[in-house]
């Protein structure tokens, strides 16, 4: 059994039953190891959650399980294609394709001085479900035409080019949340901590204008620590609570 003030698990060992309460917190993984802590913060996919991947003992609040069940996932592929050299007009960096799919492309490589050129394209919702309905290499063809013609450079060719999606992964099992009818509060609901022991990060649990974010992902890790900090029965040395801000808005 392994002590530990804070959960210190290593890639491949899984997480698959907590247990908390006045002792504490108590990890167990797949791989049969325990560790014990004081608090613990959940930072999983909200995928994972929805699965009950993790089992926690004592159950989360009914309130709490109500939210999961309420806030959706949204279905998102993502495809990049590598090129020798520029692709997009001098000054451009992004590119929308309206009632194409996908229909939203930027450039990766843009302001980091390479003499390459990475694509982005991303697709949601049903034209994601379109694309992951045909085979990879049919989806990314079909991507690329949608680019060719925009552009009107027919002989557009990528050195590689790959489709990343999250929906199988067992670690995600899904993309990013979206709020569904009657979700409006799901966030902030999941968010809250249970019992001064366990504490919530993630993009699913960041604000309705934050959420879906690697922005919000970054607040809600920084407002979990404070919490953290500030349930703590004792103080540390130096530490005074600050107001947290989120990071600007992609874009902003």
């Amino acid at each position: 059994m392994k002590l530990a003030t804070s959960l210190d698990i290593r890639l491949g060992a899984v997480v698959e039953t907590l247990e908390w309460g006045p002792f504490g917190v108590k990890a167990l993984t797949t791989d049969g190891r325990i560790f014990l802590a004081d608090q613990a913060v959940i930072a999983v996919p909200l995928g994972v959650l929805k699965a009950g991947k993790i089992r926690f003992v004592p159950e989360l609040p009914e309130a709490k399980q109500e939210a999961l069940h309420r806030l959706g996932l949204t279905d998102a592929v993502k495809l990049f294609f590598l090129f020798d050299g520029p692709v997009f007009p001098p000054g451009i960096v992004e590119l929308y394709v309206p009632g194409h799919s996908p229909d939203e492309w930027w450039s990766s490589a843009a302001g980091h001085g390479v003499n390459f050129e990475i694509l982005t394209a991303l697709a949601t919702g049903p034209k994601a479900r379109e694309l992951l309905a045909l085979p990879e290499e049919e989806a990314l063809q079909s991507a690329l035409q949608t680019l060719r013609q925009a552009l009107g450079r027919p002989d557009l060719t990528p050195r590689r080019a790959r489709l990343a999606h999250w929906q199988d992964d067992p670690y995600t099992l899904g993309a990013y949340s979206k709020a569904s009818v009657g979700a409006s509060q799901a966030r902030r609901i999941l968010a809250q901590p249970v019992g001064n022991r366990l504490f919530f990060a993630g993009e699913h649990t960041a604000s309705n204008a934050w959420a879906a974010t690697v922005h919000g992902a970054y607040a809600s890790g920084r407002r979990a620590a404070q919490e953290i900090l500030q349930a703590r029965p004792f103080a540390y040395a130096g530490y005074r609570p600050r107001t947290l801000r989120p990071a600007l808005p992609v874009g902003a």
